[in-house]
């Protein structure tokens, strides 16, 4: 099964999701942006598909949320992200997860996330930081609208 079909299955699966959705208006569907990532550092916290969308109507205008099966595991719901930088050549988005373990049970108080996309062909670069860890869990990969 293709990977956008399996995340739009995980994001209707949700029981949030099925609770609160109601589809916008015509005209005030929010831009949606699809990545597929490889964890470079096999640790698990770097998803390998996520979805960025960003509202152009309505009370939210502008807010940013990503989600993925991470974040669809831990909290069930997207989570608000901002942008961190935006250049001629990029812009890179960052959002955080509050006191997560992971499958060996080690604790990280927080993960901060950084995800970079390259504006000319989408080439993008993300980069997880665990508060108190030294390390850094990098991906790579490639994000796009889907209408691309």
């Amino acid at each position: 099964m293709p990977r956008h079909i399996l995340f739009a299955c995980l994001l209707l699966a949700s029981p949030a999701a099925a609770q609160t959705y109601a589809p916008a208006p015509a005209g005030q569907q929010p831009r949606v942006m699809m990545c597929e990532l490889t964890d470079q550092s096999g640790t698990g916290w770097v998803p390998d598909f996520l979805m960025v969308t960003r509202q152009i109507a309505g009370l939210h205008t502008g807010r940013i949320e990503v989600y993925d099966p991470i974040l669809q595991q831990l909290v069930r719901r997207p989570v608000q992200a901002v942008i961190t930088a935006d250049t001629r050549d990029s812009r890179s988005y960052g959002w955080a997860l509050a006191g997560v373990r992971n499958q060996s049970g080690q604790f990280a108080q927080r993960l901060d996330y950084r995800l970079t996309v390259r504006k000319s062909d989408g080439t993008a670069q993300m980069v997880v930081t665990a508060q108190g860890y030294d390390n850094q869990m990098r991906g790579q990969g490639r994000c796009m609208s889907p209408s691309e």
